[in-house]
This record gives C-alpha cells, sequence and structure tokens, in this order.
C-alpha cells in the first residue's frame, strides 16, 4: 500500500508522542495503523525514521521523498534549526548508506537536502 501524505500526517502526529515518552513504540505503531490505516510495519518505520532525524542518526528503511520533505518541514516548524540540522544530517547519512546498497542513487532525496541546506 502506497504511503499518501494524509497518512505522514498523522503518522508524524503519533510519532511526536512518542518521541515525548507519552507511547511506546509500540504503542505508537498500534495507534499510527488506527488512526491513519498505514500497515504496523510501516508505522513502525515511520517512527523509527522519525526518531532517527530528530537524533542525526543514520537509518536504513526509506520513504517517499514528499515524505521525507513534509517530515523536515515539520521538525523545522515544530522543533527549531537544532532539530532541522539533525534531521538533514540523518538524511544525508541515510542517502550515503543507500548509494552503497547498489540500487542506484537517491537524487530527488539529494535535491532536496541540498535545496533546504540553503
Amino acid at each position: 500500500m502506497k504511503i499518501t501524505m494524509e497518512m505522514s500526517k498523522g503518522a508524524y502526529e503519533v510519532a511526536k508522542k512518542v518521541y515525548s515518552g507519552q507511547l511506546s513504540r509500540t504503542e505508537g505503531k498500534v495507534e499510527i495503523n488506527r488512526v491513519t490505516s498505514m500497515n504496523e510495519g510501516s508505522a513502525q518505520a515511520f517512527i523509527t525514521i522519525f526518531l532517527a532525524m530528530m537524533n542525526g542518526d543514520e537509518y536504513k528503511r526509506a520513504f517517499n521523498n514528499d515524505t521525507n520533505k513534509f517530515l523536515l518541514e515539520s521538525i523545522r516548524r515544530d522543533y527549531g534549526e537544532k532539530f532541522f540540522e539533525n534531521a538533514l544530517n540523518a538524511v544525508q547519512r541515510h542517502i550515503e548508506y543507500y548509494s552503497t546498497l547498489g540500487k542506484g542513487n537517491l537524487t530527488g532525496l539529494q535535491a532536496i537536502v541540498d535545496q533546504m541546506r540553503k
């Protein structure tokens, strides 16, 4: 099932609750599934990617460029420049990781990062 922007918006609101400690990862995954119909595997990945962005850590799973851009913009709006910089660094690490897999490069995502760094 394709992850829609509506699903991503709902998942983001739940992922923020996981980040703040209001929900566990498991509770967040179930809640995302309940409110957005995103499958639980994708919901778990969404939470993992959001937490990695907040901490500036590399992550392995990928989402579409629209969702990535939405996450970056939302983190900047809701958490400020420090966390936005962490998120950009996490996405850059993900791009570099992905390029080692032999599946091509994430040129669209790289363009988003480059544009947002300006």
